[in-house]
């Protein structure tokens, strides 16, 4: 039995399609479900969507306000869909179960309210069946839905500490070992040591100073009270009743100093107390939001692999939703586990959601590293194929007033031609498509020269337009489109551009960097970097001598010992150039020649894509 589906009409983030039908249709894995996505993309609203419906183990308590229904409306609706019912749990909800269509048991429970004018919330009991308007669903079949709900750290000192209503004590007091209520040993054994200490402090006895304590207290509230309401004390480790003992408990690391990191991890392991609770009816279902707080990356992987592992537990297999804000988790997790929060909607990236075959899954799962697992926190998306444009491209948006951070968007270096792989993550097998911008940056790779006994020569049969439409039929769909270079590469292309200055400046400060590797590894003398003017300047006296050249010559020259002879890394040059473009003050004419600049209009599209502009 799990959670198979839920509807969110009007609550929160989520509210009513055009059609009228539900904000929000999402559809669950059996075992794990990590809801991935920007903050305020509508994660939490689907954990408390399910919490308000099916509540929780250990009674958190929710409560509908005015700010949970959707814009203006009036109207709100949460349907949880059940299905994978054993005979023996289906029985225990014969009034309200039904059959679907592939005939397996399905229960729909869903909850409706609504607010007058006046903003008064009405909330109808929880109802269930298959028809609209279903029957009331008993608190006892209730109870069997009840989730298991570890909430967010904030606070694992805190949460931990002994007080009223403490997170530890509504732990303990969900837990089965407990279940036994004022008949626990507990309650046995604090009630023993309340007679002891009330033995200790019995002020009838004056043979030691602390037992005078008790009396003098109680003689000052006797001076304080009227005839008829006489006040007395007495002093006990906590009141008799289980509930009331655990929240006098503290849960303590042995380590007398404990760092934030460790006392998390010490909540976490109280928390999953819970999760293991070994259920025998009714569903296994774990809510769980941010897991990952202020754990470092490898403690964040030991504690989703355990997760894992409880949600594919051959004997009792648990059901776990998990919101997450952490690239480690997200890229240590199976992608078919993955949902995405965007656009007010969310998309699984199960098999058969996504345009992804089964070996791109597998190819993905290998190389989707935490590099790259920023994009399914991304407003807009870059691809790139290698190092150049990943140092390049954040610098360029900045120039033009459209910085990434700003905007949400994330490049993605697959460092590889693999680039197919990862936008189809993005491509729908059905409706709706996504609408989230996904610009895949290429290369055209349609020579334009080649180095000949020492000499460049061009080629003249080439056909750069055809091949640069080939790529973009290619890798172009739906929301992912395909931005390729016009003539060969990003290096050569800037060299025929208005960028050509600075490029070329780049190549002459990456040499000097290049050979200063060197001559460290030779143990020589060290040659100083110079300053970026200089370069600056160096390259403009040397373009100044390569005016005769036609356009394409000119660039081959410009990038020879980075395209053609290979000689000094494009990485470097990259840096080299993103460090040059920051530090020029361009003109706003300088910066509306670079936007019109055919050589780098595929460049400028894509940042204004990813962008929204």
């Amino acid at each position: 039995m799990y959670l198979s589906e839920v509807r969110i009409r009007n609550f929160r983030k989520f509210g009513e399609k055009a059609d009228a039908s539900p904000g929000l249709v999402l559809f669950l894995n059996k075992g794990l479900n990590v809801l991935i996505g920007e903050n305020d993309a509508g994660k939490t609203t689907v954990i408390d969507a399910i919490k308000t419906v099916l509540l929780t183990q250990s009674r958190e308590y929710t409560r509908l306000e005015i700010e949970d229904f959707h814009g203006t409306s009036n109207e709100l609706k949460i349907e949880c869909i059940f299905k994978g019912f054993t005979v023996n749990q289906a029985k225990d909800f014969l009034e309200w179960i039904g059959i679907d269509n592939d005939k397996g048991y399905s229960l729909r429970v869903f909850l409706s309210a609504r607010k007058d004018v006046k903003g008064k919330i009405f909330i109808d009991d929880i109802h269930a069946g298959n028809d609209t308007e279903g029957q009331i669903l008993h608190s006892k079949a209730r109870d069997l839905l009840r989730t298991i709900y570890l909430k967010p750290l904030r606070d694992a000192e805190n949460e931990l500490a002994a007080k009223r209503n403490s997170r530890l004590s509504q732990i303990l007091y969900s837990h089965p070992a407990f279940s036994d209520g004022d008949e626990h040993e507990l309650v046995r054994i604090i009630k023993k040591a309340n007679l002891d200490i009330e033995k200790y402090f019995e002020y009838e006895e004056m043979t030691k100073d602390e037992k005078k304590v008790l009396q003098s207290i109680n003689s000052f509230l006797a001076k304080f009270s009227d005839n008829k309401n006489i006040l007395k004390s007495n002093i006990e480790l906590a009141q008799v009743g289980l509930k009331t003992i655990l929240e006098k408990i503290d849960l303590l690391l042995l380590n007398v100093k404990s760092g934030l990191g460790s006392l998390n991890q010490l909540y976490i392991a109280a928390e999953l107390l819970l999760l293991r609770i070994e259920k025998k009816e009714g569903i296994n279902l774990a809510l769980i939001e941010e897991i990952e707080a202020h754990l470092h990356p490898q403690a964040q992987i030991r504690v989703i692999n355990y997760l894992q592992e409880l949600s594919e537990d051959v004997k009792s297999p648990m059901q776990i939703l998990l919101s997450t804000h952490s690239v480690t988790l997200a890229s240590s997790i199976k992608l078919k586990n993955l949902i995405i929060f965007t656009e007010a909607n969310a998309y699984s990236l199960a098999e058969g959601n996504t345009k992804l075959h089964s070996g791109d899954y597998r190819f993905l799962e290998r190389f989707l590293d935490s590099t790259k697992a920023n994009l399914f926190f991304a407003k807009g998306i870059i691809i790139v194929e290698g190092d150049a444009e990943n140092l390049l491209l954040p610098t360029l948006a900045a120039k033009l007033n459209k910085p990434f951070a700003k905007h949400g968007v994330s490049i993605v270096n697959v460092g590889s031609t693999a680039l197919l792989r990862y936008s189809k993550v993005f491509l729908r097998s059905s409706a709706p498509d996504m609408k989230l911008p996904v610009a895949i940056l290429t290369d055209c790779d349609e020579k334009v020269s080649e180095i000949v006994d020492s000499s460049i020569k061009m080629i003249s049969d080439r056909n750069s337009i055809a091949k640069n439409l080939d790529k973009r039929l290619k890798y172009s769909a739906a929301n992912v489109i395909a931005y390729v270079s016009p003539e060969w590469t990003l290096e050569f292309d800037m060299a025929c551009s208005c960028l050509k200055n600075e490029l070329y400046a780049a190549i002459l400060m990456a040499r000097d960097y290049t050979n200063q590797d060197k001559a460290l590894t030779e143990d020589r003398k060290i040659k100083e970097i110079k300053n970026l003017d200089d370069y600056l300047s160096d390259a403009e006296i040397k373009l100044a001598e390569w005016e005769m050249y036609d356009k394409f010559t000119l660039a081959s020259n410009i990038v020879k010992d980075v395209v053609l002879k290979k000689n000094i890394s494009k990485t470097v040059i990259a840096q080299c150039l993103s460090e040059i473009l920051e530090y020029r003050d361009f003109t706003n004419e300088e910066i509306e020649a670079i936007k019109n600049d055919t050589y780098l209009k595929y460049l400028v599209d894509a940042i204004d894509y990813v962008t929204g502009d």
